[in-house]
């Protein structure tokens, strides 16, 4: 067991290499000519870099609604299944936009309040919701992945224990404009030209989180979120500007830019969106891959990214180290494979990030760390065997904790194989889960 002191020193000992080489040796060009999270106003206090880092994000995301329109839940029982009951529900987003999702309450979150998990799907087309709840594959005619691949991650959080609300992206599942093509932005933009599917992503976890603390069986205070593949892109995104987010796992997201094709910021030939009739889409790849052609597009990440893939020369404001980092102090981890670690240079990301967290320090307007150990389940265990066991006063236990900072609420994990979610990497799902949104720690 290594001591307390010398755990401190490790931390110590990793956060200052962090600080001395955060990138690992990468130029900002070598990682996609973008600016690095030590590079935005080094010296500065956190917050303040913190503000930095917000403003040159919602540059590209554009502007939050001002207006929130009411909840309006509606809720429908649709099946008792392993251990939980599934509901189909819906929520107001905007004034003229509902988000459909799938809830599943396990049966023992009716005893008392239980945390729950909001779960964002990776790309589908047509699936949505029903994909991350094991109803079906990539098309609502497939039938369910292998389970090995772990897709169903909304499924598999709710058998362990946890509440989960499944959610359907815009232009997917449950959400496709009546005539419109699979993953076809270009309605969206004419209704929102400032705005970005990144940003409306965002607003609907958010209101996933005012539909979630509406449930008296959910603990309004212990709120995750997760994602798989796009679904684990996305989640950092809600992370970083859902504050009411408890704790984010983000497995086999993409965490690099690729300005060397348009997948950010498409250029449609038209912005009128594909209408019943028209020509439909032949993409070879997605028939070697998947073995049909889905009649899709053109998704449209960040509008306001275009400039940075037209003129490749320009330094891209912010990276997605920083992006991270505004999750801080709240645990976030990152999983993917050995081989997206590499390809998507998330390592150099992690080291850029990993200081804010281990070098922590309370401060006005941002989360407590020391605060959310105290609340956590556990904490009175704690204080009780030190007193008993060491003779040690429990009002001296907040002091000690304040030194780990908050090293301990970001972590990452790799794992060998392709793009999927193994077994391997779901079990440290749910002991992340479970240790950090207090469900159990048996």
């Amino acid at each position: 067991m290594i001591a307390c002191r010398e755990l401190l020193a490790l931390v110590a000992l990793v956060a200052g290499a962090a600080a001395l080489c955060p990138t690992t040796g990468l130029s900002a060009e070598e990682i996609g000519g973008a600016s690095p999270l030590s590079e935005i106003l080094p010296g500065k206090p956190w917050p303040e870099r913190r503000k930095e880092v917000e403003r040159r994000w919602l540059e590209l995301l554009g502007e939050f609604p001002k207006e929130v329109p009411k909840v309006r839940p509606e809720m429908k029982e649709v099946a008792k299944e392993n251990g939980f009951t599934r509901y189909h529900v819906s929520f107001q987003s905007e004034a003229t936009d509902r988000v459909t999702a799938w809830l599943l309450v396990p049966d023992a979150a009716r005893k008392k309040p239980t945390p729950a998990i909001i779960c964002i799907h990776s790309t589908t087309f047509g699936s949505g919701k029903d994909s991350t709840t094991g109803i079906s594959g990539r098309r609502p005619i497939d039938p369910p992945r292998d389970p090995k691949i772990g897709v169903a991650y909304g499924k598999d959080l709710a058998v362990h224990g946890f509440v989960t609300l499944s959610i359907d992206l815009l232009t997917d599942g449950e959400r496709i404009h009546p005539g419109d093509r699979i993953m076809d932005t270009r309605r969206f933009y004419l209704e929102h030209p400032e705005w970005s599917m990144v940003g409306k992503t965002i607003w609907d976890v958010m209101r996933g989180v005012d539909f979630l603390q509406t449930l008296d069986f959910v603990d309004h205070q212990q709120i995750g979120c997760t994602g798989w593949s796009m679904g684990g892109h996305l989640s950092i995104f809600a992370a970083a500007f859902e504050p009411r987010i408890t704790a984010t796992i983000s497995n086999g997201g993409v965490l690099d830019w690729y300005r060397h094709s348009d997948a950010w910021s498409r250029r449609p030939a038209s912005w009128q969106p594909w209408k019943e009739g028209e020509p439909k889409t032949n993409n070879k790849d997605f028939q070697r891959r998947f073995g049909f052609t889905p009649n899709s597009g053109p998704f449209i990440f960040l509008k306001k990214f275009r400039p940075y893939i037209d003129d490749q020369s320009l330094r891209i404001p912010v990276d997605l180290d920083s992006l991270m980092a505004m999750v801080a102090p709240r645990p976030l981890m990152i999983i993917s494979s050995e081989q997206e670690f590499y390809r998507h240079k998330i390592f150099p990301k992690v080291l850029e990030t990993f200081p804010i967290y281990a070098n922590w320090r309370d401060a006005e307007g941002l989360p407590s760390a020391l605060k959310a150990r105290q609340e956590r389940i556990g904490y009175a265990a704690t204080l009780e065997y030190y007193e008993t066991q060491h003779k040690m006063k429990p009002e001296r236990m907040p002091g000690m904790l304040s030194a780990l900072g908050a090293g301990d609420c970001f972590s990452w994990f790799s794992f060998p194989g392709g793009h999927s979610y193994p077994g391997v990497a779901r079990r440290l799902t749910f002991a992340w889960y479970d240790r950090w949104l207090g469900r159990t720690l048996e």
